[in-house]
């Protein structure tokens, strides 16, 4: 009996790949973009996070304390929350206009917690996006923005000559961790971008803090000590008042310019309010508010 067999040539069994038509390709650099900025976004947050992990605020006086990070892309706004001793499913999140509320209830020894930042031209139809991760204290917030949105040219603010007295170790701890979490921050975005073909759908994409800070709540024995960290801010710009038992600290809007290998880049540093409730009782009309360089320590007497 025969064996029939046949034989193929080389060329006759390997494949022809037509080329990708041109949008299917323009779609699969596009999907790439975006998992490679997922990836980015991931890795902010894990140096957000590791910036503040075990911080608590000062010492074992500390009653409550919170750090935030604004930063501003070309399409969102992204804030990531530190939270420490907070419940995370217990805070909600509402954006209301241009105002980005977010509210931490009471809980046990610690008291309600609220801040509203004000966000430039964010789409009328923008739903925050929430992510909770309660085993880092961390609550992460993306807005989108209008797309008719341009980058902010707003002028530098000029000092008004406030008095700024000097900084413990304690204060400059904190500024340094907050300094270093930044360039560690900006380093991942620049890094996610190297050899990267950004097409023209992500012309003028960038990625700048719009707005930094912490508090610490702290019980003194007679006095309630609140040290409010706002780096790179003209405290004239900062207005403290009490009503009743809640302490509220405003930072009005800013420009700034800073530099990079393209020259000067207009910043927007965004309006913010905090509102903290008090442990108890105090005395306003003995507040004390001292300003320091990118920082104010407010003293309030008990009652």
């Amino acid at each position: 009996m025969l064996a029939v067999g046949v034989a193929l040539s080389a060329t006759m069994i390997t494949p022809v790949l037509a080329p990708l038509p041109a949008k299917a390709e323009e779609k699969k650099e596009s999907a790439g973009f975006v998992e490679k900025m997922k990836q980015w976004q991931e890795k902010m947050s894990d140096k957000f996070r590791d910036a503040w992990k075990g911080w608590t605020g000062k010492k074992d006086q500390s009653v409550d304390a919170a750090s935030v990070d604004l930063r501003e892309q070309k399409d969102a706004y992204t804030l990531r929350l530190n939270l420490p001793k907070r419940d995370l499913s217990k805070v909600t999140v509402s954006l209301e206009g241009e105002s980005l509320r977010i509210v931490a209830p009471p809980e046990g020894k610690v008291g309600r917690y609220e801040q509203v930042i004000t966000l430039a031209k964010v789409s009328p139809s923008a739903k925050p996006q929430i992510e909770r991760k309660p085993n880092d204290n961390l609550l992460v917030v993306t807005v989108p923005k209008s797309n008719s949105l341009a980058e902010s040219k707003a002028a530098p603010a000029k000092s008004e000559g406030t008095h700024l007295g000097p900084l413990d170790d304690w204060d400059r701890d904190v500024f340094t961790r907050m300094e270093k979490m930044r360039r560690e921050m900006d380093k991942i975005f620049a890094d996610s971008l190297s050899g990267l073909d950004v097409g023209s759908d992500h012309n003028g994409l960038f990625d700048v803090p719009s707005f930094g800070s912490s508090v610490d709540l702290q019980d003194e024995g007679t006095n309630y000590v609140i040290r409010a960290y706002l780096p790179e801010r003209n405290m004239s710009n900062i207005n403290v008042t009490v009503e009743g038992d809640v302490l509220k600290v405003e930072a009005k809007a800013e420009g700034s310019q800073e530099k990079n290998d393209k020259g000067a880049v207009a910043i927007h540093k965004a309006q913010y309010a905090q509102m903290i409730t008090l442990p108890g009782p105090v005395q306003s009309d003995k507040m004390k508010v001292e300003p320091k360089e990118g920082m104010v320590v407010i003293t309030l007497p008990k009652a």
